[in-house]
């Protein structure tokens, strides 16, 4: 599927107005089959789960671009804890607690398009295929969809996305009406920047209502929800590996200690393995899409390294993170 399609564009347009009115919370604009998110080849009456437990994995992020970072995280194991995820879903927030848009900026529109793009490199890469670039059709067959949502935090997202995948869920019952209905587990996929915003204090009402709004959040009695989060740096003060310069050393100290300070705040559910912290790359570690959109203004093709050749060919064709008027240079 092209997503620069005029009916893409209409549809994606039309789903936006609808959450922005409040005429619903969640919306599916993009989904690989039309059973999502139950596996398209799998029996309904047989479970992956004695518990008739669905597990989706959830990419929350502004996706301003989607980078490589995002395709590491959303195509890492979780460390054998819980098993491989039944469906993954690529969540874009149309109400972000700390981001509006900004001159430059890609429109939701085009975020929406660019994760499409990446929902098939994750498809293609589960795979083990060895390029990027070879896409083909059976990409759609695999089980990553793509969401809008009217909610900014992660408590607020994981309570509204259960509900709307236990009413969606249900409506794909009749498939299977002698089978008991699928319970959804949600398992939140994050970069150590989003994990620092839940864990913070600033985003609730006081430090013991952000306590009980994540205990709520984690409990195996409350939603159940889950975090795996991407190691940011392996940094250790006063190591052997040590060897930069004034600068760059004191940058790796100050997200050491924020990464410990973090860590010290999540210990308890850390200690009851609800987040579980895993290592994607030392590449893709370090890439951001706040460094695409500076080296892309900056001019060069140096930031075509840190995403996937189709969003590369995206992000060139809608001459995106360029000021107006700019021509990107090729240098």
């Amino acid at each position: 599927m092209s997503v620069s399609k005029p009916s893409f564009e209409a549809h994606v347009l039309s789903l936006l107005q609808r959450i922005q009115r409040g005429l619903s919370t969640v919306e599916l604009v993009h989904v690989p089959h039309k059973r999502w998110p139950l596996p398209l080849n799998l029996n309904p009456n047989r479970r992956t789960d004695p518990n008739g437990t669905l597990r989706v994995s959830v990419l929350d992020s502004s996706f301003n671009p989607p980078t490589l970072a995002h395709l590491a995280l959303a195509n890492s194991s979780f460390g054998g804890r819980w098993g491989d995820d039944d469906a993954k879903l690529l969540l874009l927030s149309v109400r972000n607690v700390d981001k509006t848009l900004k001159p430059g900026d890609a429109t939701y529109l085009q975020r929406l398009q660019m994760m499409v793009l990446l929902a098939k490199d994750i498809a293609h890469t589960g795979r083990d295929s060895d390029t990027l670039g070879d896409r083909r059709d059976t990409a759609d067959e695999n089980n990553v969809a793509v969401a809008i949502i009217d909610q900014p935090t992660f408590v607020g997202k994981s309570s509204t996305l259960l509900a709307f995948l236990r009413s969606h869920l249900s409506s794909l019952h009749t498939l299977a009406p002698a089978s008991p209905p699928w319970q959804p587990q949600l398992t939140f996929l994050q970069g150590f920047d989003t994990l620092e915003r839940l864990f913070a204090p600033r985003y609730y009402p006081s430090e013991e209502a952000m306590m009980v709004a994540l205990r709520a959040f984690f409990s195996p009695s409350g939603d159940n929800s889950r975090v795996v989060c991407a190691r940011r740096t392996t940094y250790v003060p006063g190591s052997s590996a040590e060897a930069h310069t004034g600068h760059v050393q004191q940058q790796h100290q100050d997200e050491y200690e924020r990464e410990r300070s973090t860590l010290a705040a999540a210990r308890e559910f850390i200690d009851n393995e609800r987040v579980v912290l895993v290592d994607i790359g030392e590449d893709e570690r370090t890439f951001s899409s706040s460094e695409v959109r500076e080296r892309r203004a900056a001019g060069g093709m140096e930031w075509r390294r840190f995403v996937t050749p189709d969003i590369a060919e995206f992000v060139e064709a809608e001459g995106l993170y360029v000021a107006p008027g700019q021509a990107p240079s090729l240098n």
